[in-house]
């Protein structure tokens, strides 16, 4: 990811937390795409204002699969937005009252 102003991003150790939260985003976000696919027989469309943060967090993903176990602030911080937005659609597809991720 280039960065306007020319640094580069400052990497930080995953703890436990990060790394599970990180998989889990991913395992849930594959599930709302199956779900959604059946409860309305449409893909689900990711909306463009979240681009920037699925790519941190793909980002992430890929380096932890290789062993890597470090990311940004802003990696996590995309992760979390990724977590409350997938929490977010499977509350509508339910027509269930939206719920706040509560972070430690």
């Amino acid at each position: 990811m280039s960065y306007s102003n020319g640094s580069s991003p400052k990497f930080i150790p995953s703890d436990p937390d990060t790394i599970a939260l990180a998989e889990a985003v991913e395992e849930k976000l594959l599930d709302l795409f199956h779900t959604h696919l059946q409860m309305t027989g449409m893909q689900l469309n990711i909306p463009k204002s979240l681009d920037r943060d699925m790519l941190r967090w793909r980002e992430m993903r890929v380096r932890h699969k290789k062993g890597d176990f470090r990311n940004t602030d802003g990696e996590l911080r995309s992760t979390k937005t990724i977590a409350q937005f997938t929490v977010d659609q499977n509350c509508m597809l339910r027509k269930q009252p939206l719920k706040k991720v509560e972070w430690k």
